[in-house]
């Protein structure tokens, strides 16, 4: 049974909490107030949030504002982290094989290894205008492609010139890169200021369609005795915005046209080759998997899981290649 209450005092609340007395129902309703009051009133477990907006549209702006701060600040942090990367110093070889990678795109071969180094010392003015006008008269659309021609048209004297010019510049230790001629080529570059991290603004600067020897001229530090290489080099360094732009589409054309060809050599192949051929039932290649995620993430569509290579080559082209090829896509190289 239920005790009466004798004296009500005994069940106040607050300052006077109710005192149990051995039978829980006579006090329930005592606790259930007390309980209530400290968790709402005297020190509150859920913080309430009392800025959100009440309207659905002042809440999605309020929300849109926000994500748009953690966007830039991430964009901040990862641009912090880029500048952190690109001051890390190359391996002194990166230098070589980035340069000599080019002079092998443009047709050098390896005897051009002194000949260079000789141009690379002249002063720039007459070394530029023969370049470019070679690269006119021979409708070439990079001014390295130039470079070949002039190098033999003097060959051996420009060697001569080369060669001291490497003494001089401490550079004279070809027989390491006996193997890798192009690394040599590369590091003739490097002797002249060449350095991998202005990649992309060298590659804009043969890549530039308005006459080289304007930015030249328009680059402070420059005299008529500056040589060539050292023209270069000051103006890829002082230029290397508008430069780079230049360079990065350069590139990502180059790696279409490689794409585009690769694209014909498959299709020559005969067909049944291609629809039944043994290829089919080999795992799939690492660069397929990156492609079909690359695919995943630029065009929305569920990659699943990987078949076989077969399988997978039909998905990639069903999906439409490779995004970085499309028209407008903006991808980088």
């Amino acid at each position: 049974m239920i005790r009466a209450m004798s004296n009500p005092a005994e069940y106040s609340i607050g300052r006077n909490p109710v005192v149990f007395g051995g039978n829980l129902r006579s006090t329930a309703t005592g606790t259930v107030i007390s309980f209530c009051k400290e968790i709402t009133v005297t020190n509150p477990t859920i913080p309430f949030a009392t800025g959100i907006p009440h309207d659905p549209v002042d809440r999605l702006t309020s929300l849109i504002a926000a994500a748009r701060i953690d966007m830039a600040a991430a964009e901040a942090e990862a641009a912090m982290a880029e500048a952190d990367m690109e001051a890390i110093e190359p391996h002194p070889y990166a230098h070589g094989h980035t340069a000599g990678g080019d002079c092998r795109y443009a047709g050098f071969q390896p005897e051009h290894r002194l000949a260079l180094a000789g141009l690379l010392t002249r002063p720039w003015r007459h070394a530029l205008a023969t370049l470019e006008i070679t690269k006119h008269n021979h409708d070439l659309n990079y001014l390295l492609k130039a470079f070949p021609s002039v190098l033999d048209a003097d060959r051996d004297a420009l060697a001569d010139e080369g060669a001291s010019a490497l003494i001089e510049r401490r550079v004279s230790d070809a027989d390491r890169f006996a193997e890798k001629p192009f690394l040599a080529i590369g590091m003739v570059w490097r002797a002249f200021g060449f350095h991998h991290r202005d990649r992309r603004a060298w590659v804009g600067a043969f890549a530039y369609r308005g006459g080289l020897h304007n930015l030249v001229l328009a680059t402070a530090g420059i005299t008529g005795d500056t040589t060539l290489g050292d023209a270069l080099t000051t103006t890829v360094q002082a230029q290397s915005p508008l430069l780079s732009q230049i360079g990065q589409r350069e590139l990502h054309d180059r790696a279409a046209r490689r794409d585009a060809e690769r694209q014909a050599s498959w299709a020559a192949v005969d067909a049944d080759y291609r629809e039944h051929g043994s290829w089919r039932s080999r795992a799939p290649t690492r660069h397929q998997r990156r492609l079909m995620q690359r695919i995943e993430a630029a065009r929305s569509l569920p990659m699943g899981d990987a078949g076989r290579r077969g399988v997978t080559s039909d998905w990639i082209t069903a999906a439409g290649g490779n995004p970085r090829f499309d028209p407008n896509s903006g991808e980088n190289a």
